[in-house]
């Protein structure tokens, strides 16, 4: 939409005996709402660019003049404001856990050489994505409670997301009562196939909380199903566990640990967890 630098002056209002008080007064309301400070020249119609006030991020622009001279004007929203909703709109689809969504690379703690290399091996993971998607290399987090999993994690989650890529969160018990809803009776518009089609299609499928269940034959098939179909499409797959390596093997089973290891990381948490705190 284009609109001429120089507006025609518009035609003088129809008076109304007893009304332009009260017209006025919404206006004015109206114009304190968006932002407009009436002594500021800056709003008029022949200034340009013209700009508002975010109470937290400070200046935007509203208004820009284009190489032909004509007058361009924007959505009068904070764009910081905008993609930080977005963001958050983003990371909720993904069903992350509220806890991990500000989480990012930055906020990572580092003190010793091991969690260097962790983070360095998941920034250079999230940065490179599209590389790594199309060899559908995944990821094994391995290590104790309190460690930063989740918050490396969600760190690639946020990039990958900022890729314009899907992304889907899950606990391992999540994904097998999903699966075990549509054995039900009244599970008739709810079929497993979709259900495991859901878990596939995801550009990013992160599994949490991997061996903590019950463990068993069951369990094991409704994982590997998750994992091969990914595995055939070539989809990553990040899987979390406070389990050694051995541990996430012998849960998941040699085949579904092969598809993940196959031209993948293992990575190896293995410091002491800050949940707890430090001793003094």
């Amino acid at each position: 939409m284009s609109i001429a630098r120089k507006p025609k002056q518009p035609s003088q209002a129809p008076h109304h005996k007893g009304r332009p008080q009260q017209i006025n007064d919404f206006a004015q309301s109206l114009l304190q709402r968006w932002g407009f400070d009436p002594a500021n020249v800056a709003i008029l119609p022949d200034r340009h660019p013209q700009f508002r006030d975010c109470e937290q991020h400070g200046h935007y622009p509203i208004s820009l003049v284009d190489d032909s001279d004509v007058v361009r004007y924007m959505a009068p929203v904070c764009p910081v404001c905008a993609a930080e909703h977005a963001s958050r709109r983003l990371l909720e689809s993904a069903a992350i856990p509220a806890r991990y969504q500000s989480c990012d690379f930055a906020s990572f703690n580092v003190e010793t050489p091991a969690q260097q290399a962790v983070l360095e091996t998941c920034r250079d993971y999230a940065e490179h994505f599209a590389e790594y998607a199309a060899e559908g290399t995944c990821m094994v987090f391995s290590g104790n409670p309190g460690t930063g999993k989740n918050h490396l994690a969600t760190a690639i989650a946020r990039t990958v997301l900022g890729m314009g890529r899907s992304v889907l969160h899950a606990t391992a018990h999540g994904i097998i009562t999903r699966i075990r809803q549509t054995w039900g009776k009244g599970s008739r518009d709810l079929v497993e196939t979709d259900v495991l089609r859901g878990f596939a299609q995801a550009d990013l499928l992160i599994i949490d909380e991997v061996g903590k269940q019950f463990g068993g034959d069951g369990e094991q098939v409704h994982l590997f199903e998750v994992i091969d179909l990914r595995y055939r499409d070539m989809k990553p797959t990040i899987v979390l566990s406070n389990e050694t390596a051995q541990g996430i093997e012998n849960y998941l089973g040699v085949a579904a640990f092969d598809r993940l290891c196959q031209s993948g990381f293992l990575l190896q948490f293995d410091w002491s967890g800050l949940r707890r705190g430090r001793d003094k």
